[in-house]
């Protein structure tokens, strides 16, 4: 496999409106299963000033490279070997699902009921094939999907009536 670079594409911050609302909605710890320019550095830098428990997990060694230049005392980053290793249990305020390979991300979604708040990138009809989603809508009592960017994401939660949100 070559080498991976994170690329500046504007279509991967479409999940930001959605992310960073909830995210000042909310106090507790965050969750980002997937890293990226569009969502680690944002994540960090709103948990900075209150050093709020951030915890990121990503399987690619050469994103990882470039995570580890965030860890810190609020900030853990974690290299994935097996998805099915990783303990996802602790009470999240959000978690945020966007991460590869594509079909993992309704497996972890599984684990996230508990959340707060789960926002997962990548929902559009479209790409269900891809990504599997629609066999973890009925394991959420509310959602709602934000098309106002592309691809769409989609918050959820057994919590909160996310419905009510307003981006």
């Amino acid at each position: 496999m070559g080498k991976a670079h994170p690329r500046l594409y504007v279509n991967r911050g479409s999940h930001l409106p959605v992310l960073m609302k909830i995210v000042n909605m909310t106090k507790g710890s965050i969750l980002e299963l997937g890293c990226g320019l569009y969502s680690t550095n944002p994540l960090h830098w709103a948990c900075h000033a209150a050093k709020r428990r951030l915890v990121t997990y990503e399987n690619h060694p050469d994103y990882f490279e470039f995570l580890k230049s965030y860890e810190n005392d609020f900030h853990e980053v974690h290299c994935v070997d097996d998805w099915d290793s990783i303990d996802i249990s602790e009470p999240w305020s959000v978690a945020f699902v966007d991460h590869e390979p594509s079909l993992r991300r309704a497996m972890e979604m599984r684990k996230l009921t508990h959340a707060d708040y789960v926002v997962a990138h990548d929902t559009n009809n479209k790409d269900d094939r891809k990504y599997r989603y629609s066999t973890i809508f009925n394991l959420f009592k509310y959602r709602l999907r934000y098309a106002g960017a592309y691809p769409h994401t989609t918050m959820f939660s057994n919590k909160y009536d996310v419905r009510k949100i307003v981006i």
